[in-house]
């Protein structure tokens, strides 16, 4: 039976594995599901191609999508307006407000920021590449909360080759989330900052800032992906359920842009008021997989692997 397996199958299986270990050892979602789903479309490709021929069977429950939770809808409607990052005041701003930074919104408050350096400058400027950034492609990020879209001009996937685009996307997921983690755990990351905004640098969080923001890039275009693919009408709902797996990371940066504005809006009331330096609380970039989704997507995958 194992001279049946072939090279891409073992390979696949493999790094599912190891995958798994590694998500599973570090605390990491999205590596670990992705090798179970490296491991299932292996396991299932394997199986599929070497038991006996069926008919195909009708999958009624599997047409039905994943349902969005209220919160995952809410965070996904976010992402078709741009992002203000001015922060919600029952008053205007007074004159000692003025005295701290703010969020720059286009490029030339960014470098009169940036040269001027007024109180809290460092985590403003970081939240302003963010910002401009993320509203530089708001246009796109719209599109892939809208759904499914297929390019045209493309003939569409059946179920199981759109299989392979699914494995593709979950697997590119959680690279990128492995090198996203290293990166904000590295000592560039926190040395741009310095120990106080004395000592922070100005160029270096730009540029750590901008890096953040093209791992942004880089889930934007899994999402796109798995949600312009032309694929076959009964093949739709799995690519709805792939499209909600690839928002998940968009929707982890839209809401830990939206704190960190929040934070500089914070830092506008209290620092002009405190002799003392004034902690917030911390802002930390989560990407969590709402319930269910994952057995969504793993039952379309099996949908579709083991029937011919």
């Amino acid at each position: 039976m194992l001279t049946t397996v072939t090279k891409g199958q073992r390979n696949s299986f493999i790094a599912g594995v190891a995958l798994f270990v590694i998500g599973l050892g570090a605390g990491a979602w999205l590596p670990a599901l992705a090798g179970i789903g490296l491991i299932l479309g292996s396991v299932l490709a394997h199986y599929a191609a070497n038991r006996p021929p069926a008919p195909a069977l009708d999958h009624p429950a599997l047409d039905q999508p994943w349902p969005w939770p209220a919160d995952f809808r809410r965070a996904a409607e976010g992402m078709a307006r741009p992002l203000d990052p001015t922060p919600k005041r029952l008053l205007p701003p007074d004159e000692k407000t003025k005295l701290v930074a703010a969020v720059a919104t286009t490029p030339e408050a960014l470098s009169a920021l940036m040269a001027d350096k007024p109180a809290a400058w460092p985590w403003a400027v970081f939240t302003s590449v963010l910002v401009q950034r993320r509203n530089a492609v708001a246009g796109r990020l719209r599109m892939v909360a809208s759904g499914y879209q297929p390019r045209a001009g493309e003939h569409p996937l059946d179920g199981r080759a759109y299989c392979h685009v699914a494995q593709q996307a979950m697997s590119t997921v959680s690279d990128l989330v492995d090198q996203l983690n290293g990166f904000m755990l590295s000592p560039a990351f926190k040395g741009a900052f310095g120990e106080d905004q004395d000592s922070a640098d100005a160029a270096a969080i730009h540029a750590i800032a901008n890096r953040l923001m093209d791992y942004h890039e880089g889930f934007l275009r899994q999402a796109e992906g798995c949600l312009q693919t032309p694929v076959r009408s009964e093949v739709q709902t799995f690519v709805a359920n792939m499209g909600a797996f690839a928002l998940c990371p968009l929707i982890g940066y839209e809401q830990f842009i939206a704190t960190m504005c929040q934070r500089i809006g914070e830092a506008q009331d209290l620092l002009p008021y405190s002799e003392d330096t004034v902690a917030l609380d911390d802002v930390n970039l989560a990407m969590s997989m709402p319930d269910g989704l994952m057995e969504s997507v793993s039952a379309q995958f099996n949908r579709f692997l083991t029937s011919r």
